[in-house]
């Protein structure tokens, strides 16, 4: 009986033991991946962590280094996720981004998540990361003349919570498992969004940085910036095809919109509403895409830039930078335009 007891258990051992060392070996490959890049970029004031990176090192050898998780993922980026991932979510939801929430999900994000990781960790096959935040980084203080300070943290968020954005300057995200995650549109993301990073201290010195004509021109600027960037037309910058229905109501948008420029978000809900900030009230322009039904801030301050270069010239909208958000929508002449223009 001992012998064949002692065969048993060894055929049983090998058994479990074998898949065991596959599924390692299946993994070792996006290790390899990931561990020559930098945990973390600066270029002057602006740091990007890499925290994806150390998710997945926490899983070499197939064991799981929850202090890893710890050290590497939440301490260098506790302001993130206590301040706002935890907070935008709810009290519930997060949890999970707190340290024992976040081993949780973090101990199973390979074993559930493999394809979707390989997908996405694709776009380092065709894209240096380092180079092109480094890139994005430099290209942004040069065009803007501004310097900026700010933390970004790039990683792989629980199933079903992905965000590409922030709450404030040391506290912008870019989750890998996104769909804005992918070779065509990250140029545009990011680029996009560090203009926000970048514009934010305008905002928060400005008495009209939280009404909703500054949530207007914050959104245009944006997206004005990318097109510069990218070398964008009007359309790529804003919403394709569906741009041009927008021009054709853009009386109706400004004039239904427009009461609120000087209200905030509590007092101003509809232009917040339009601006994917408030969803406590109904919206006010109707009938419109679903894309845009909740960016029209993007559009309207995209035009009110675009008026205020045509009467100044064409590194004006640099202006914004330094006179006052209500002087720049007065001196763009946009409201004029759209009094002049008809139905």
């Amino acid at each position: 009986m001992k012998p064949f007891a002692l065969a048993f258990l060894t055929l049983l051992f090998c058994s479990c033991a074998a898949p065991k060392n596959t599924k390692i070996a299946s993994y070792s490959d996006l290790i390899d991946k990931v561990k020559n890049i930098k945990d973390s970029i600066s270029v002057g004031k602006m740091t990007i962590h890499n925290a994806y990176k150390s998710q997945l090192l926490a899983h070499h050898n197939g064991r799981f280094d929850s202090t890893m998780i710890l050290k590497k993922v939440y301490q260098p980026n506790k302001h993130v996720f206590d301040s706002c991932l935890s907070q935008i979510f709810g009290e519930e939801n997060g949890k999970k981004f707190k340290p024992e929430g976040l081993y949780m999900w973090n101990r199973k994000l390979l074993a559930e998540n493999e394809s979707l990781i390989r997908q996405k960790l694709a776009v380092l096959d065709s894209v240096n990361v380092d180079q092109l935040f480094t890139k994005h980084l430099n290209a942004l203080q040069k065009i803007t003349g501004q310097q900026g300070e700010g933390k970004w943290l790039v990683y792989f968020g629980p199933k079903g919570f992905q965000i590409f954005g922030g709450c404030d300057n040391n506290a912008m995200i870019l989750d890998m498992f996104g769909s804005d995650w992918t070779m065509q549109s990250i140029d545009k993301v990011f680029a996009h969004e560090l203009e926000h990073l970048l514009f934010n201290p305008i905002l928060e010195k400005d008495p009209n940085g939280r009404t909703g004509l500054g949530i207007t021109l914050d959104e245009g600027l944006a997206a004005y910036f990318t097109s510069l960037y990218l070398n964008q037309s009007q359309e790529e910058a804003l919403y394709g095809k569906n741009t041009q229905i927008l021009l054709d109501r853009e009386k109706e948008i400004f004039e239904k919109l427009e009461p609120y420029f000087y209200k905030t978000n509590e007092e101003g809900c509809p232009i917040f509403r339009h601006c994917g900030r408030n969803s406590d009230c109904k919206p006010v322009v109707e009938g419109l895409p679903k894309e845009a039904e909740n960016e029209l801030c993007y559009f309207l301050g995209f035009r009110i830039i675009q008026h205020y270069v045509a009467q100044n010239g064409k590194d004006s909208w640099k202006d914004i930078y330094t006179i006052s958000l209500k002087d720049f929508f007065e001196k763009s002449g946009y409201k004029e335009y759209i009094q002049g223009k008809r139905p």
